[in-house]
């Protein structure tokens, strides 16, 4: 859902992530207002977590590493339903196929954020054709170990949280 301007509409939400409010995602984070997002964790069959770089023209963290998903859940839709917005193409038979790992009650960025984390493995073909694109890369837990606390300037706030809270490891995400 969209405002006329382009701006995604998404809820304001109490402490119980109960809607209290529908507002411009841009109003929400200028008002440090308490709101809902997901991040979209997808592995290949090696149980890598797989990475993209952000374009140089991202608007906050240009050319950084991030997960393959994340963001706002819109106001009139259901998180998964996000979550699934942000599938590559050729990982779309993951539609309705997502599993909900957990939920947390402070996100990345304005920390006032209730973030419902989904998990998915990729076919191999689907992570082979994804790793032709060198936008994206593959990571075992020791290599992003390396590279959260080596290079914690090449990751964004939302991949630092993903190592933080521990959600690049399947069997202790839940």
């Amino acid at each position: 859902m969209f405002l006329e301007t382009g701006q995604e509409k998404i809820h304001v939400v109490d402490e119980n992530n109960l809607p209290l409010a529908i507002m411009a995602s841009e109003q929400v984070h200028l008002q440090g207002l308490r709101h809902r997002g997901f991040l979209l964790l997808l592995t290949d069959a090696q149980g890598r977590l797989l990475l993209r770089r952000l374009s140089k023209s991202h608007p906050l963290y240009p050319g950084r590493w991030d997960i393959v998903g994340s963001g706002h859940i819109l106001a009139m839709e259901a998180a998964e339903e996000a979550a699934e917005r942000h599938l590559p193409p050729v990982a779309a038979d993951l539609t309705g196929n997502l599993r909900h790992a957990r939920t947390l009650t402070e996100g990345a960025g304005t920390g006032n954020e209730i973030v419902e984390v989904f998990c998915a493995g990729l076919s191999s073909q689907a992570a082979r054709l994804l790793l032709q694109d060198l936008s994206f890369m593959a990571v075992d837990p020791d290599e992003l170990g390396a590279l959260a606390t080596s290079y914690p300037d090449q990751l964004s706030p939302t991949l630092l949280t993903v190592w933080n809270a521990r959600l690049h490891r399947p069997d202790t995400s839940s």
